[in-house]
């Protein structure tokens, strides 16, 4: 189970941030409606709850960030 804690890049294990997929977030859409908020990650449309690369799953889309999950770690990145 994912720990509900959020954590920083930097926070991280350096064993699990060494393994964690490379991400580029080259565009977002917020909005109150979670329907229509989704992250452009690697050249590709994601939405929340789904998985921009294996391992990886995008919880939640923020107005300027971002929170993702990867082995146990739920980390916030910003964009």
């Amino acid at each position: 189970m994912v720990d509900e804690k959020v954590v920083t890049l930097a926070e991280m294990p350096d064993e699990i941030r060494r393994e964690l997929p490379s991400l580029t977030i080259s565009g977002a859409i917020y909005s109150e409606n979670v329907a229509n908020r989704f992250l452009i990650i690697n050249g590709q449309i994601f939405h929340e709850t789904e998985t921009p690369v294996p391992g990886v799953v995008l919880h939640k889309i923020k107005l300027k960030s971002a929170v993702l999950s990867f082995k146990g770690y739920r980390y916030s990145v910003t964009y």
